[in-house]
């Protein structure tokens, strides 16, 4: 891990940096047509907590899959924390296209993230953003179509409430661990994190049961019934 000094703002700020090894495109493209709930069933059958649920889902008729960038942050009171301690621009100048932002701020009903960073992220091509905290400025980032899943959204800014503490190093969101590079997808359903390691793997018996279940439903369409199916094709 490396410290990163900010430069150009009064007094500096340090931010610890770890590393991050992001997923091929083939696996992130891969998961962008699956459901969290499949996802959900492959990671039970692995014994993988990987499933969050009830985070507020901003634009529900977006599906987004896309690699894990990691920020771990802390909040206080305001005038906690000095406007340095918050470089949300030098964060988001590092992530790449097909990142998704994944922010640990300890649930707290504080906003990491408003209308211009979403608007900067747009712009560099990240797909989304996934908060255990707060963000703001709700018609700014529906008018721009951008992904967003918070546990709050709330008007309380982060200047001078908010310290980010590193980037690209192991976080929580709602007590799952993300580790940098992992997979997110997202959709008006829940929040799946697919960690890397096996994510091919769990990609694969998501495309398998995707087939079971099309099987399934053209069963029920023909007449057959669901406890027919279900022995037929051993899924529910």
């Amino acid at each position: 891990m490396r410290n990163h000094t900010a430069p150009g703002i009064e007094g500096w700020i340090a931010m610890d940096e770890g590393t991050i090894v992001r997923p091929p495109r083939e696996i992130l493209a891969g998961f962008s047509s699956i459901p969290t709930a499949t996802i959900s069933d492959v990671l039970d059958g692995m014994k993988i907590s990987g499933i969050v649920n009830g985070l507020r889902c901003l634009i529900p008729d977006i599906r987004i899959s896309g690699c894990a960038f990691t920020v771990k942050s802390t909040a206080g009171e305001r005038d906690t924390y000095t406007a340095a301690d918050f470089p949300i621009g030098r964060v988001i100048e590092q992530m790449q296209k097909g990142d998704i932002l994944a922010c640990d701020l300890g649930g707290r009903e504080v906003s990491h993230a408003g209308g211009l960073a979403c608007t900067a992220m747009k712009a560099r091509g990240v797909s989304g953003m996934v908060i255990d905290g707060g963000c703001r400025d709700v018609d700014h980032i529906l008018s721009i179509g951008f992904p967003a899943y918070a546990r709050h959204v709330c008007a309380t800014g982060a200047k001078t409430r908010v310290k980010i503490l590193a980037i690209n190093v192991p976080v929580e969101i709602k007590g799952i661990r993300v580790n940098p590079g992992d997979v997110i997808v997202a959709d008006i359903t829940s929040v799946a994190i697919v960690p890397s390691r096996v994510a091919p793997e769990v990609l694969e018996e998501c495309r398998r049961r995707e087939q079971l279940e099309s099987q399934f439903v053209s069963n029920l369409q023909q007449g057959g019934t669901f406890e027919e199916s279900h022995r037929q094709l051993g899924i529910l």
